[in-house]
């Protein structure tokens, strides 16, 4: 159905019983259904998170919201490099790329250069989001997700769609198996935020929302998942 995807994984996913600002048993787990999703015939792409580190809304008006993005983006940095570690370790292919400039470290996002990896069977893992602040980690998948031609958006969280009303709160919210941008947007799910909604409606990106667990059997079943177009 699809050649290659763009994995954006929601950071409330990844709280498992024992929560830990970066748990290596989560981050093998993830590495290792990475690459199942490979063997598959996928390329892949993904965003890595920030939440488990620094998460900028939590930290109230003490701090510039501005530098408080800096801090989020700076992040997903160390994400990057202990996810790409811990897929080396299991002789994953990958490679990490940066929205801004850090040359002793990571390369710098390129489209030439980040589909040349794909295309060579690596994990291209984006960093640093787009690099400016006020972009929520939605509207960076979403720019990645078209800059690097990836055909589908797959928002990984720790609900299993999108549905009428958030189901943790509301026992009678129901799950859509389809839904187009426009029914979102008028029904202001928030499922992504506003802007990421309109980016992947005027550039055609279909975003297939399902549970984290699903990354292991992925198959864009509308049983598992909602499929926004």
């Amino acid at each position: 159905m699809y050649k290659r995807i763009f994995l954006k994984i929601s950071w409330e996913s990844l709280w498992w019983e024992k929560w830990e600002w970066l748990d290596h048993e989560y981050m093998r787990w993830l590495a290792k259904n990475i690459q199942w999703l490979q063997s598959k015939w996928y390329q892949i792409a993904l965003m890595v998170w920030a939440g488990n580190i620094f998460r900028g809304r939590d930290q109230g008006k003490w701090i510039d919201p501005a530098i408080w993005h800096y801090a989020g983006m700076l992040a997903t940095m160390v994400n990057a490099l202990v996810l790409q570690n811990i897929m080396h370790q299991e002789d994953i292919k990958s490679s990490v790329f940066s929205a801004i400039e850090m040359p002793r470290y990571i390369k710098t996002i390129n489209k030439i250069s980040a589909v040349k990896r794909l295309e060579s069977d690596h994990i291209v893992i984006c960093a640093w989001g787009s690099g400016n602040p006020f972009c929520t980690t939605d509207l960076w998948s979403v720019i990645r997700a078209l800059e690097l031609d990836c055909e589908v958006l797959i928002k990984c969280s720790s609900i299993d769609g999108v549905y009428t009303a958030d189901p943790k709160l509301d026992s009678q919210a129901t799950r859509y198996e389809t839904i187009t941008y426009k029914e979102a947007l008028s029904q202001w799910l928030k499922v992504m935020d506003q802007s990421a909604f309109w980016m992947a409606m005027e550039h055609w990106l279909p975003t297939y929302v399902t549970h984290i667990d699903s990354l292991s059997e992925l198959d864009f079943s509308v049983n598992k998942g909602t499929l926004l177009s």
